[in-house]
């Protein structure tokens, strides 16, 4: 496949290699180890490296023992290389994981044509190299080609010490430990792993988001705030105490769009008795305090433990199935969220729903009170209440935490209560 035309920058380079570790961040995001050792065939040709990109117009399947690696170039022995949907080789997050099953695998030796640069050597990084996919990616050997029947293991492929970072008194943190609790490189990453740095990390990063919160979003709760774990209670409290359990109870009872897991509904249909309906096109799935307390409150046989579910997407098509409903609501609901006020206002409901993600792509129609685009939830929020002239208060939690509701009569009006 052709390579795309592009400007060539000095940092452009080819990098081949062979995929010795991975780290998958997201399903947007993922890191590749490359080992780059410099190797010479019977003619003294070199098979694995990092070459500078002359001509970068030329098609991606050029061989590389055209270029030749410099002094510098040559001491890199291993590489990270970052794929990224969204920029250069991979346009969308189809492209990138078409890309994962298919090249992105370990033992294959690849070819990777990209943006070259350096962390700056200091007391919080060891001068690493890492390439950007922006440019092009092949496969140059593939693992299970080579060797059928055989596992790829990382210790045959990378020297031992080899790429080790530079002898320090305290190495900074992993960033993948730090985030996520483990890391794939184990004992040989250069980084420090400690679990104790890490708790230290999550308090004042709470902390941090809680003043962003506060200054941000005008949040009143303070620097205490329930955990992200209680959302669906603090949610449902706040759904009868707003509303009132009988009008809650009212018609079809509450209609929980885009619920899923099915947390809120649970909270309302199982714990208060507060008939609800789900609509959620994934299988709801209970979590362990669930299943204990259903195991411990035996619910009566003539009232079913769990809501119905409709596993459905919500749209204009299927509204008047759920005309009948109390109060339509949702916790995170994403897509559906504009959804939800649409059916509120055709149908003259009640509604209640925590935005979270705003998705500028899907929506590009929508425009805060200046005009521009919403791509942040707090546009969201104000693009929410001009609409539908809504009120806003805020849930004593973690994270996304304001609603916008309406009780759904001419008392709804546009203003921020604190609740």
């Amino acid at each position: 496949t052709p390579t795309p035309t592009m400007t060539v920058t000095t940092t452009d380079v080819r990098v081949v290699g062979r995929i010795v570790g991975r780290r998958r961040v997201s399903k947007r995001l993922a890191f590749y180890d490359i080992a780059c050792e410099l190797a010479k065939d019977e003619n003294g040709t070199t098979l694995h490296g990092v070459f500078p990109c002359r001509n970068c117009d030329d098609d991606s399947s050029t061989s590389v023992a055209q270029a030749t690696a410099t002094t510098d170039l040559s001491t890199i022995d291993l590489i990270e290389a970052v794929a990224k949907s969204g920029i250069g080789t991979f346009p969308d997050d189809a492209a990138l994981a078409r890309a994962q099953k298919t090249m992105l695998k370990l033992g294959n030796v690849v070819e990777v044509l990209g943006s070259l640069s350096r962390r700056k050597e200091d007391d919080n990084a060891h001068g690493e190299w890492s390439v950007q996919m922006t440019h092009a990616v092949r496969v140059v050997e593939c693992w299970n080609t080579k060797n059928p029947g055989k596992c790829f293991n990382r210790a045959e492929h990378v020297r031992a010490g080899g790429a080790a970072a530079p002898s320090m008194v305290t190495p900074s943190p992993c960033k993948f430990f730090m985030n996520n609790g483990v890391c794939a490189k184990g004992d040989a990453c250069a980084y420090a792993h400690d679990r104790q740095a890490r708790a230290n990390w999550i308090v004042a990063r709470k902390a941090n988001r809680r003043q962003i919160a506060i200054s941000t979003y005008g949040d009143p709760h303070g620097e205490t705030v329930a955990s992200k774990s209680m959302r669906a209670q603090i949610f449902a409290e706040f759904l009868c105490s707003t509303f009132g359990k009988d009008v809650l109870r009212r018609g079809d009872g509450v209609l929980d769009v885009a619920g899923g897991r099915g947390d809120v509904s649970f909270e309302l249909h199982t714990k208060r008795n507060i008939k609800s309906t789900l609509v959620e096109p994934r299988e709801r799935k209970l979590n362990k305090s669930q299943h204990k307390y259903l195991k411990k409150f035996k619910v009566s046989s003539e009232t079913p433990p769990l809501c119905e579910q409709v596993r459905q997407e919500f749209t204009p098509e299927n509204f008047n199935a759920f005309a009948e409903c109390s109060v339509v609501i949702g916790m995170h609901p994403d897509e559906a969220t504009e959804a939800i006020v649409d059916f509120a206002m055709e149908y003259n409901k009640p509604f209640a729903i925590v935005p979270c993600c705003v998705f500028p792509e899907l929506f590009p129609h929508r425009r805060d009170a200046k005009g521009d685009l919403v791509t942040e939830r707090l546009q969201l929020v104000e693009y929410l209440v001009l609409k539908t002239r809504a009120r806003v208060a805020h849930l004593d939690m973690e994270g996304a935490n304001q609603v916008v509701y309406s009780l759904g009569d001419a008392r709804s009006h546009s203003h921020s209560d604190i609740l």
